[in-house]
């Protein structure tokens, strides 16, 4: 991709104020948007405009044809899955024939992890901002739907959770009255979680509140069991990521649409681009290349076997989490190959790209020094600092769950040309 020239906006004082007042009233908003987590349920009856014949998958748009293998093998495991298709071959045509349509998550104001591949009977997370009048939604992380496990194997896991997990996780909420996750994810990170790779604390947390709901549910001893039990597996661990992708997305969507401002609302790839959105430049995706991911590989693993970074998990570090938090766990930040003093280094520095510091997610190791809120994409281009992006690992063939976990980093690019957008638009 080739180098872009940016152009200085003009320095007048009535912008720059523009500016600033924008930028604060999206600050303000992302911090006190509540998430709420009010359901889950079928995509198709959760999500306004989602079809039968619709399948959405992490990332900014992309071509069929370009898409990397594990993504795509999770898109027709979805297809055969629904119903639609009962083998891989029928699955592709029915996409390349426009009979299945292929769309980002964020079309729908939904989000999932790696490969991110939703449809339409899987079900969603619904969490709520009652105080912007928003909703968002997240499909859960599975082997075949993040990660292009095999059809045969990943349905198993997808099974459970709609016919076991959810029915009995949602009844629970219900009981409970809906689960303050953004309350829940402020106790993990003060307890050790940097909330994108790491959620030993918040399920913790999580488990503690709703235990006394589960128990007055009318579900069978064996199947709560069986629901116990899940959440000592890998996929278990990371069920709070869930609640916390949906919950990041609803905070973030309440910066959406402010005229003049400069912060950015999402950041997401799909295995080829990284893409990102700007508070005042409405819906359009910024590119650049989706970066390579620098960690630890599971036992059997090589890292030429992972894809470049892919999903929407990265509206972790749009919220300030991840990356950004990676002071908050010194043992995630070790696992993922970063020094804790670079670490604590790459928070100071995304607070001085950003534009408010929040009150509520404060990092302990930090003199309680409040996450940054409001990643400025003017201050991103002037000091080159990018935020770095907490990840798993997809096998580039598919047939795998996850295969690794390390760091990324956004590419300046992206942050370049939403400048030069802005300059267009607004100068």
């Amino acid at each position: 991709m080739g180098t872009i020239e940016v152009s200085p906006l003009p320095s007048t004082a009535s912008l720059k104020d523009e500016i600033a007042t924008a930028n604060k009233k999206a600050a303000d908003r992302i911090i006190e948007a509540e998430a709420i987590l009010v359901d889950i349920m079928p995509a198709i009856k959760a999500i306004p405009r989602y079809k039968a014949n619709l399948v959405t998958h992490a990332g900014p748009p992309i071509e069929w044809d370009k898409m990397v293998k594990p993504q795509k093998l999770a898109v027709m495991n979805a297809i055969r899955y629904e119903g639609l298709a009962d083998t891989p071959e029928k699955a592709d045509r029915l996409v390349r024939n426009g009979e299945v349509l292929v769309e980002p998550n964020h079309n729908y104001n939904n989000v999932s992890g790696m490969c991110g591949v939703t449809s339409a009977s899987m079900p969603v997370f619904v969490i709520e901002d009652k105080i912007h009048s928003n909703r968002a939604f997240d499909w859960q992380q599975t082997d075949m739907t993040s990660f292009g496990q095999t059809y045969e194997e990943g349905m198993k896991e997808i099974q459970f959770v709609q016919n076991i997990l959810s029915p009995v996780m949602a009844a629970a909420i219900k009981v409970g009255g809906g689960l303050n996750v953004k309350q829940l994810l402020s106790q993990g990170l003060q307890m050790g979680d940097e909330l994108h790779g790491l959620f030993d604390a918040t399920r913790g947390a999580f488990l503690n509140w709703i235990l006394p709901y589960l128990v007055r549910t009318d579900f069978p001893k064996e199947t709560l069991a069986q629901v116990g039990d899940y959440f000592t597996t890998y996929s278990g661990r990371w069920y709070c990521g869930n609640m916390m992708m949906g919950a990041c997305k609803v905070m973030m969507d309440s910066a959406r649409g402010i005229k003049y401002s400069t912060v950015v609302t999402a950041m997401a790839r799909n295995g080829v681009e990284f893409g990102l959105k700007v508070s005042g430049l409405g819906d359009k995706w910024f590119l650049g290349p989706a970066g390579v991911i620098k960690g630890f590989m599971f036992p059997g693993f090589k890292v030429e076997e992972s894809t470049l970074d892919i999903g929407d998990s990265a509206i972790s570090e749009s919220r300030g989490f991840g990356g950004t938090a990676l002071s908050a766990s010194p043992s995630q930040a070790r696992l993922l190959g970063e020094d804790f003093q670079v670490a604590l280094n790459h928070t100071r520095a995304m607070k001085e790209v950003s534009t408010a510091e929040d009150p509520l997610f404060r990092i302990p190791y930090m003199d309680f020094m409040g996450v940054p809120v409001g990643i400025d994409i003017r201050k991103v281009v002037q000091t080159g600092t990018v935020p770095k992006i907490d990840t798993g690992m997809a096998h580039k063939d598919g047939g795998h769950g996850i295969i690794g976990t390390g760091i990324t980093e956004a590419p300046l690019i992206a942050f370049k040309s939403a400048l030069v957008a802005f300059g267009e638009e607004y100068s």
